[in-house]
């Protein structure tokens, strides 16, 4: 029996694929159309309104509604935090913050010799597990953590200006150009890196010529 073909990497169907990936990008790009005729405020509502209405739509087309529900917490959770505050701008904190964080996170890692995109590669592919003892891997993961950092270091760096500096109409356009575009950017450099370093997952049972032995 020869070895059945094993989960690759794939990001983008993470997000739900195609359709996915639209919804995740919708809700940004109605609070920028919105943003430049009305008040923040309003450009918050319609984006809650519009991932609303893309879980309805999912939930009717009877289809997955992980990104759905997910889009839709973090914006009415950033939402609630600029009603609580008072301060439309405010909505742009939480996103600010996670970047900064997750920033901070992957440059740790890589200082301490554990770059983070090898943990999730090896949680995501059994084929990168060995990424520890894999000196090719090893540094392709550090480079693929290098690339997150510095995505994450932009978008904070970049937004929290905009945000110190109360250029709130600037806010949602930078988020939605920083957000997808530079994800893409990382998702394709992680991708080249670490291709041609998968090894079969070591959990399969095989034989000498690789092919997996069949119980009698």
């Amino acid at each position: 029996m020869t070895e059945p073909e094993r989960p690759q990497l794939d990001f983008a169907e993470m997000l739900g694929g195609r359709r996915g990936v639209i919804d995740a990008s919708t809700p940004g790009i109605v609070l920028v159309i919105v943003d430049t005729f009305a008040p923040l405020g309003w450009a918050i509502g319609a984006a809650l309104v519009a991932a609303v209405i893309l879980a309805v739509v999912r939930r009717v087309r009877h289809e997955p509604l992980r990104q759905a529900v997910m889009g839709l917490g973090g914006l009415a959770g950033a939402a609630a935090l600029a009603a609580f505050t008072g301060n439309a701008k405010t909505y742009f904190l939480p996103g600010i913050l996670a970047n900064a964080g997750y920033a901070v996170l992957t440059i740790g890692s890589i200082l301490v010799g554990r770059p983070l995109l090898g943990y999730v590669a090896a949680l995501i592919d059994r084929g990168y597990a060995h990424w520890r003892d894999d000196t090719a891997l090893r540094r392709a993961a550090t480079m693929a953590t290098a690339m997150w950092a510095v995505v994450f270091v932009l978008r904070a760096s970049v937004q929290g200006y905009l945000y110190a500096h109360n250029d709130v109409h600037w806010l949602a356009p930078v988020r939605l150009g920083m957000g997808l575009p530079l994800w893409a950017l990382a998702v394709a450099g992680t991708l080249f890196v670490l291709e041609g370093k998968r090894q079969p997952d070591p959990n399969l049972p095989s034989t000498s010529n690789g092919t997996m032995s069949s119980a009698p």
